[in-house]
């Protein structure tokens, strides 16, 4: 992600929690998020929102971008073996990600 990404997201952000944006804000984010994919934090952000009433943190943005990754991976199982339920709202993400890389959409 680049640092305009980095501004767009945190405006993202703003518009659903008020936060302030300075140019030291989007340098602090962007020093903790840089290496995520936009689209996908986008995602991360949106579930986020949608799932918790907590201000919204890189740790949260990295946690869900993480979530949306592991979504999307077939028969994932525990360390004994046990398959793990699917994670609903992260594969959901992951199939919007999924689709608009197919037909070339961007966030």
């Amino acid at each position: 992600m680049n640092i305009q990404e980095t501004n767009q997201l945190l405006i993202r952000m703003q518009v659903i929690d008020n936060r302030q944006i300075g140019d030291s804000t989007v340098l602090a984010w962007h020093e903790l998020v840089a290496d995520l994919d936009y689209a996908t934090a986008v995602e991360a952000v949106k579930l986020h929102q949608r799932e918790s009433t907590a201000y919204l943190t890189p740790a949260h943005v990295r946690a869900n971008v993480e979530r949306i990754l592991l979504a999307g991976v077939e028969g994932r199982e525990d360390e004994f073996g046990n398959e793990l339920d699917v994670d609903e709202p992260a594969l959901a993400a992951h199939r919007r990600l999924t689709s608009a890389r197919a037909i070339g959409v961007t966030s």
